[in-house]
C-alpha cells in the first residue's frame, strides 16, 4: 500500500509587517477574515479523490498540524499559493532529502511550472482532474514527466466532477467546510490570476452533484458553516435558485463570494435568506472613480460604483451580511484614499471589511503592467499576503501605503464605529429571522 502525505504550507495570515500583526492579532473585527482564510484545501481534497482507492493518504494542514518528516511516504503533495509556495519549497526539499518523491500543484506552481520545477520531483500546472490520471499512469510505468500541465486552459466541463475527500478532514475542527461549484470569472480583473488558472469560460456543477457535496459535509461535520469557496459563485442565476431552493430543505448555514449585482434580484435574495446564507463577500475594490476605471477590462465594478451604497443597504435589508473587500494604493489614489475608504465602510454600515495592497501575482496583467515600469520591489513570495509592499506606489511612498493600510484598520475598528458595528450586526441578525418566519407562515 502506498503512503501518501497531502500538505498545505502554512501562511502568513497577516502578513508580516509587524505593527499590521500586532493590531490585528488583537482585533475580533478580524474574525470573520480569519474564517475566510481558515478552511481546507479543496485541491488537495480532490487529489486524494483521484487516487487509487487502495493508496492511504494523510491530509495534513501546517497551520494546525506539525510535518513529521520521518515519516515513510512513498509520495508527498503540497499545493500552495504564492504567499505559502517558498515554505512548500522548504517542505518538498526536507522530504526530496528521504529520497520521497515530492509534487506540487496550485495557483502558483500553474502560472510558474518552470519555478516549481527547480525544487521538486514533479510539477502539476493546471486542474488535477486533467492532469493527475496521466501523471498516475506514468508513476506505475515509472516514466514520470517533470512537469504535467493542460493543452488547454478551462476546458474540464465539471459536469461529472470528482467529490473531494472532505473524510480526511476529520479532527481539524475548521471553523469553515468548503466547497466549489463553479470556476472561472467572466470580469478579469488586472489584479487576479483566475483566469489564467481557471480560464475566462465560466464553468458550474449541476446543481445535483453541488447538493450531494452539500449533504456529505452536512453528514460528517453537521454543524460547520460552509464556504462557497466560487470567484464569483450567482452569475447562472436560474441554477443559482434552484439550487438555493433545494438547500432551503437541509438546515445549513453559509458564506459566498459574489458581485454587487445581487442587490437588483429579489427573488434570489430571498431564497439566500431561507437557504441559510449568513453573509456574502463583495470586491468594491475602490471608492474612487479614477481608481475603478480599467480595473477591468468592461469597466463593470465602475458602473456599479453609483449604486454601492443602495445596494449594501438593499442586501443587508434582507438579513445578509456584506463582507465589502478594498484595495488601497492603486496608480490613482492619493492619500486621501485611505479616509475615503474608512468613511465609505463605517457611513454604511458594512457587516465586514478587508483592506489589501494591490499585488503582482503572477499571472496577472497587474504584474505585467509593473515588470514593464519597473515598479516591483520583490519577487520574495512570502511577502505576497495582500499586507505587504511589494511595489512601487504610484502616488504614495511605500511607508505611506502601510501606514494607510493600518489607519483604516484603526478607523473601522475604533469604538465608535465598533458601537455601530454592532447594531447593524443585530439588526441584520434580526430582519434575518423576520424574514424567515415570514416567508414559512
Amino acid at each position: 500500500m502506498k503512503q501518501v502525505a497531502l500538505i498545505s504550507p502554512k501562511g502568513n495570515i497577516f502578513g508580516k509587517n509587524e505593527k499590521m500583526i500586532s493590531f490585528l492579532n488583537g482585533s475580533r473585527y478580524m474574525d470573520s477574515f480569519r474564517l475566510l482564510w481558515s478552511g481546507p484545501s479543496l485541491g488537495l481534497l480532490t487529489v486524494a479523490s483521484l487516487l487509487p482507492s487502495d493508496w492511504e493518504c494523510e491530509y495534513i494542514d501546517e497551520n494546525y498540524k506539525v510535518i513529521d518528516f520521518d515519516k515513510n511516504y512513498d509520495l508527498v503533495c503540497i499545493s500552495a499559493m504564492s504567499q505559502q509556495v517558498l515554505n512548500g519549497y522548504r517542505i518538498a526539499e526536507e522530504f526530496r532529502k528521504k529520497g520521497v518523491l515530492t509534487v506540487i500543484g496550485g495557483i502558483h506552481a500553474t502560472v510558474l511550472p518552470e519555478e516549481a520545477s527547480q525544487f521538486v520531483d514533479v510539477v502539476m500546472a493546471g486542474e488535477a482532474e486533467v492532469i493527475w490520471p496521466q501523471f498516475l499512469e506514468d508513476y506505475e510505468s515509472g516514466s514520470i514527466k517533470k512537469i504535467y500541465s493542460e493543452e488547454c486552459v478551462g476546458q474540464y466541463p465539471l459536469t461529472d466532477p470528482i467529490m473531494p475527500r472532505y473524510d480526511l478532514l476529520k479532527g481539524y475542527n475548521y471553523p469553515v467546510i468548503t466547497i466549489q461549484t463553479t470556476r472561472g470569472c467572466p470580469h478579469d480583473c488586472s489584479f487576479c490570476a483566475a483566469s489564467k488558472v481557471f480560464g475566462a469560460k465560466y464553468r458550474r456543477k449541476q446543481n445535483e452533484n453541488i447538493f450531494k457535496e452539500l449533504m456529505e459535509i452536512k453528514k460528517l461535520y453537521p454543524d460547520s458553516l460552509i464556504l462557497f469557496a466560487d470567484d464569483n459563485m450567482f452569475v447562472k442565476r436560474d441554477e443559482s435558485k434552484e439550487l438555493l431552493k433545494e438547500m432551503i430543505k437541509i438546515d445549513i448555514r453559509w458564506i459566498a463570494q459574489t458581485d454587487i449585482s445581487i442587490a437588483k434580484d429579489s427573488e434570489l435574495l430571498k431564497l439566500m435568506v431561507l437557504s441559510g446564507c449568513q453573509w456574502v463577500v463583495i470586491g468594491f475594490e475602490s471608492v474612487s472613480y479614477s481608481s475603478l476605471y480599467g480595473l477591468d477590462k468592461n469597466n463593470w465594478k465602475l458602473n456599479q460604483l453609483p449604486h454601492y451604497a443602495e445596494s449594501i443597504r438593499k442586501i443587508q435589508d434582507y438579513g445578509v451580511g456584506v463582507y465589502g473587500t478594498f484595495i488601497v494604493g492603486l496608480d490613482q489614489d492619493s492619500s486621501n484614499v485611505f479616509k475615503d475608504t474608512a468613511d465609505f465602510i463605517i457611513e454604511n454600515y458594512i457587516y465586514g471589511a478587508n483592506i489589501t495592497i494591490p499585488t503582482p501575482l503572477p499571472g496577472t496583467r497587474l504584474r505585467t503592467e509593473l515588470e514593464l515600469q519597473n515598479r516591483i520591489l520583490t519577487s520574495d513570495w512570502s511577502y505576497y499576503t495582500f499586507w505587504d509592499v511589494t511595489i512601487k506606489p504610484a502616488n504614495l511612498t511605500a511607508d505611506e501605503l502601510q501606514d494607510g493600510v493600518l489607519y483604516i484598520y484603526q478607523r473601522i475598528c475604533d469604538s465608535s464605529a465598533a458601537d455601530k458595528r454592532l447594531i447593524t450586526l443585530k439588526k441584520i441578525a434580526k430582519r434575518r429571522k423576520e424574514l424567515i418566519n415570514e416567508y414559512i407562515i
